[in-house]
């Protein structure tokens, strides 16, 4: 899908706030409010925009660690294996690798007992899973909701 300075004007203001009304977005991207309705529509449409989300403080939610958890996994299940990482409510992203390891996970939990369980009894009992390498975060320097050119 081609994006146009329009859609990309639209996308630029609602990655900075998600809650703008469409009389504010028609006058940041310099358009009418009907404009702004048919263009959001066509992107949903088109999966440029997947849903609306809130960004929220995971350190007021208690979740006070974070880690990038690298995996190392057979590659003849990488495809069962993306339900079951799915399906654990403390990866918050996960992706497939090239190089070293095959899945990087990122991942937040209350606590260090908590990320050991998760590593040791969850993530290892996966059938497929060989290894791992936790990287604890120890501050959060970046941390966009998404990406839109020309930011």
């Amino acid at each position: 899908m081609h994006l146009d300075d329009i859609d990309l004007a639209l996308l630029r203001a609602l990655n900075k706030d998600g809650r703008l009304p469409a009389a504010e977005l028609a006058a940041q991207a310099n358009v009418s409010r009907g404009t702004v309705y048919a263009r959001l529509e066509r992107l949903r449409r088109a999966g440029v925009i997947r849903n609306f989300s809130i960004d929220v403080d995971h350190q007021q939610l208690g979740l006070h660690v974070t880690a990038l958890v690298l995996v190392s996994a057979g590659q003849f299940r990488w495809r069962e294996m993306s339900g079951e990482l799915a399906a654990l409510p403390e990866v918050q992203y996960a992706g497939y690798l090239t190089g070293g390891f095959d899945i990087v996970l990122l991942v937040r939990v209350r606590d260090t007992e908590t990320l050991r369980a998760f590593v040791l009894e969850k993530l290892q009992g996966i059938p497929g899973v060989r290894s791992t390498q936790t990287l604890t975060v120890v501050e959060e320097v970046v941390d966009r909701p998404s990406i839109v050119p020309g930011e």
